[in-house]
C-alpha cells in the first residue's frame, strides 16, 4: 500500500500532470482532457508505456467513461445523481465507489476489500489528491478513476480537506517539476491484480 498525488485537473493545469509518490518521486504521468465525446485521460510509466485509459463515451449531466488496462477494455462508469453521498458502480470489475462528490473525499471497494481511498489535500497551496492505493498493479486504473472524481467533485466546494505541511522530499517550488528523483518500478503490467 503507497500513497500517490496527483495535482487537481483545472483550467491552470493543462497537459501532463507528473503523479509523484510521498517521497516526490516521479511515478505516472496523467495526460489528456474531458468535455467531449471521446476524450481520454491516459496514464504512462515514466518511461512512456501507456498503462490505462478512461474514455469519455457520452456527454450530458450523466456522462459516461470507458476504463482500458493494456489496451482492452476492463470496465465503464458513468456520474450518478446523490443528495449528500454518491453510489458509483465500475462495470465489469464490479468496484463500487462511496463518497462525496462535494468534498471529493471517495473509498473504492471490490466487495468487503478497499481498493483505493481519494482524499484532497493541500500541499504548497496547490490542491491534490492523496490517492492510498492497496495493490500497486491497480494504480493507473485507480489514478483514471481518481482524474474522473475529481473532475465531478464540485470545485471550489471541498470541505474538510486535509491542510497537510510540506511532505517528506517535496523541494519543489510552485509550478515546477522535477524528473530528477525517479526510481525504478518492477513491471508486471498485464496483471490488474498482485
Amino acid at each position: 500500500m503507497r500513497k500517490l498525488y496527483v495535482r487537481n485537473q483545472d483550467a491552470t493545469n493543462k497537459g501532463a500532470t507528473v503523479v509523484r509518490d510521498d517521497h516526490n518521486n516521479s511515478c505516472y504521468l496523467l495526460v489528456g482532457k474531458w468535455g467531449i465525446r471521446h476524450d481520454a485521460l491516459s496514464v504512462y510509466d515514466i518511461q512512456g508505456h501507456l498503462l490505462a485509459e478512461i474514455k469519455q463515451t457520452s456527454v450530458g449531466i450523466f456522462p459516461k467513461f470507458d476504463l482500458f488496462f493494456n489496451g482492452k477494455k476492463i470496465g465503464s462508469i458513468s456520474k450518478t445523481f446523490g443528495v449528500f453521498h454518491e453510489f458509483m458502480y465500475v462495470n465489469k470489475l464490479k468496484w463500487f465507489i462511496t463518497g462525496s462528490l462535494r468534498t471529493g473525499l471517495h473509498h473504492v471497494y471490490s466487495g468487503r476489500k478497499r481498493i483505493m481511498t481519494v482524499t484532497p489535500v493541500i500541499l504548497y497551496g496547490d490542491g491534490y489528491n492523496e490517492l492510498l492505493i492497496t495493490s500497486k498493479a491497480t494504480e493507473p486504473v485507480c489514478i483514471c478513476l481518481a482524474a474522473i472524481l475529481d473532475h465531478w467533485t464540485r470545485k471550489g466546494s471541498k470541505s474538510d480537506i486535509k491542510k497537510g505541511a510540506a511532505l517528506p522530499g517535496w523541494q519543489l517550488s510552485n509550478g515546477e517539476t522535477s524528473f530528477n528523483n525517479m526510481h525504478k518500478h518492477k513491471k508486471d503490467k498485464n496483471k490488474l491484480t498482485e
